[in-house]
């Protein structure tokens, strides 16, 4: 019997069988664990061909081509600072985005050519309580100080004018809105003119090396010889002198404006080149211990008008590298005084004249505005001096090197022109500078001024130095809308301007003649056209000490 053998389900299946059943596993396994086993395959899969990648690369050297060329290195070019000129504050620079937005309209508004700060002043620029170029303590009159200290009632802490109850920028009037000042205080465009024209005068006469000769000046004439020369050992004063007519009329090293030579029409007369080449001039001519020009007969003169200068320049300009040189002309101005009093025409020479202090408090007073440093003693001494030289009670007439002095004359040469009251004009002037005190007794002596007004005589009444610190007196004290100034601006333009040399008289024109002055004589036309432009300045020059009425 043939008899088969039973199979074995549990030890042995079939390989068919076999399938049928893993398909069945996977076909019952829930989905997640699918999707699992799938990303492990490709993890593995992308592990597997790395690392086949990195053994090919050991096996291989690898090269780094590189071009035999060398790269363009741009160099940021060395550019020096200008010395001159002042460096403000950077500005961002920013592009505004196109927009579809109209822009706001106010029914009420008019148009201005001009921006408005907001010290009630119209200025062709914004000042106000900007210090982008200024001293960084605020001064309370609403200018600014610099390094004094305390509270000095009635002071404004600005040169310059400004309008309103504060000042409106260090310089006022200088940099702007001289129009609306000008006329507040009774000039006119005839003066401003005058001024303009005296300033080309100057500019067209400037020697080459950047000062003023009183007798070579006719060098640099273009057209004919201009004539009146003067004394050449008063050349460093009438380099200071004449860079301060630009200066009071807001032209600095730092000016940009140009303006046509009306004796050569081809040349254009640069005002910023014209200060920058008398301030370099007076930087050079400076000695060690401070004093600026020859030390001749009467030297204190000259140093005392180009420390003025240099000291006006740098406060207007903030330049950095004038700052040394005018300290050390303010520290020789205060080692030359005599001690307690006032100053003469040499270092501590024992004798004091009311002339060359008064030109000496100017300089201080421009110092005390630019923060430059001094003793107050200086102030003390010029007044004790004042005070020796003026008349007690009346009128307080003041003497040239004492009290109760009479005419003051150069012999031989200027004994016909008639005095004036010239000492008590420095008087008052420096009294209000100094002490800034309207009731002080002494400045009665405007009374003098007012009573002796300007009057252009030839051979008799025609004096400029008078009439320019009688100016700078009566504005300082009444200015510039008081019944004296109103008395005395009136004649001192009547006298000025319709006397100055017009295009007819070709290369002199601007200027005016010496011949027909007092101390012309000594000064020359340099002397008369500088101190002529200033005394017109008079109304934007100097700020109001007691404030505008």
């Amino acid at each position: 019997m043939d008899e088969q053998t039973p199979v074995d389900q549990g030890t042995e299946q079939p390989a068919e069988a076999a399938v049928t059943g893993e398909t069945n596993c996977l076909s019952h396994a829930p989905w997640w664990l699918v999707s699992a086993g799938i990303h492990v395959v490709l993890v593995l899969t992308a592990m597997l061909i790395y690392v086949e990648k990195a053994i090919a690369i050991e096996d291989n050297e690898i090269i780094i081509s590189r071009s035999s060329e060398q790269p363009t290195l741009v160099k940021e070019l060395d550019r020096p600072r200008d010395p001159w000129e002042r460096k403000g504050i950077p500005k961002e620079e920013t592009s505004a985005a196109p927009t579809e937005e109209k822009a706001i309209f106010f029914p009420e508004a008019k148009p201005s050519n001009r921006n408005e700060s907001n010290d009630n002043e119209a200025y062709q620029q914004m000042k106000g309580d900007s210090k982008d170029y200024l001293s960084y303590i605020k001064g309370e009159g609403g200018g600014f100080r610099g390094r004094t200290s305390g509270l000095n009632p009635g002071q404004y802490d600005v040169m310059g004018v400004g309008r309103g109850a504060g000042g409106g920028g260090r310089y006022g009037g200088r940099f702007g809105g001289k129009e609306d000042l000008v006329a507040d205080g009774g000039g006119t465009k005839g003066t401003e003119s005058a001024v303009l024209e005296a300033l080309k005068w100057l500019a067209r006469h400037q020697s080459a090396d950047g000062s003023w000769s009183a007798d070579h000046f006719s060098d640099a004439c273009v057209t004919g010889k201009c004539s009146g020369g003067g004394v050449n050992s008063y050349d460093t004063g009438l380099t200071g002198l004449s860079l301060l007519a630009f200066l009071g009329a807001g032209y600095s090293h730092l000016s940009k404006d140009e303006f046509r030579d009306p004796a050569m029409p081809s040349r254009w007369l640069k005002f910023g080149d014209v200060c920058k080449k008398a301030v370099r001039w007076l930087m050079e001519h400076q000695d060690p211990e401070g004093c600026i020009g020859e030390r001749g007969e009467k030297y204190m003169y000259n140093h005392a008008i180009a420390a003025l200068a240099i000291s006006e320049a740098y406060e207007m300009t903030a330049a950095p590298m004038l700052k040394h040189h005018a300290q050390k002309a303010i520290d020789f101005l205060v080692a030359a005084q005599n001690p307690g009093k006032g100053w003469r025409y040499r270092a501590k020479c024992g004798d004091n004249d009311t002339s060359v202090t008064g030109w000496c408090v100017m300089a201080l007073k421009s110092a005390e505005s630019a923060g430059l440093d001094f003793p107050r003693s200086c102030y003390d001494g010029a007044i004790a001096w004042l005070n020796e030289a003026t008349e007690d009670g009346g009128y307080y007439p003041v003497g040239y090197t004492h009290k109760a002095q009479g005419k003051t004359i150069i012999p031989g040469k200027n004994e016909n022109f008639d005095g004036h009251h010239a000492m008590a004009a420095v008087s008052v002037m420096s009294r209000i500078f100094m002490n800034k005190n309207k009731k002080e007794p002494a400045l009665n002596a405007v009374l003098l001024l007012t009573g002796d007004l300007p009057k252009w005589g030839p051979g008799s009444t025609t004096d400029f130095y008078y009439w320019y610190y009688a100016s700078l007196a009566v504005f300082q004290y009444d200015g510039p809308k008081g019944p004296m100034w109103g008395k005395w601006n009136e004649p001192m333009k009547n006298a000025l301007v319709p006397n100055q040399k017009t295009k007819k008289d070709n290369c002199e024109n601007g200027s005016w003649d010496p011949k027909d002055e007092r101390w012309g004589c000594e000064g020359g036309r340099v002397y008369m056209t500088a101190i002529g432009a200033m005394t017109l300045e008079v109304y934007y020059r100097y700020k109001n000490v007691f404030g505008t009425k």
